[in-house]
């Protein structure tokens, strides 16, 4: 009887593990889709700023 109670209750533990470790990946992949599309964006704004600075060094040539 102590063997099977010893079973369920390492069986609910790896569970609840599992269950924790799950939540933390799903949120750390919606973190990443974030992160990923913030460095996008400042690729883009860079990108920008560098088209305006040519525009402006060839205006003073």
């Amino acid at each position: 009887m102590l063997l099977w109670v010893l079973l369920v209750a390492a069986f609910l533990l790896v569970a609840g593990g599992l269950a924790v470790l799950g939540r933390l990946a799903f949120r750390l992949a919606g973190d990443v889709r974030h992160f990923g599309r913030a460095v996008g964006d400042a690729s883009d704004r860079i990108g920008r700023a560098a088209a305006e600075l040519e525009e402006a060094r060839a205006t003073l040539h």
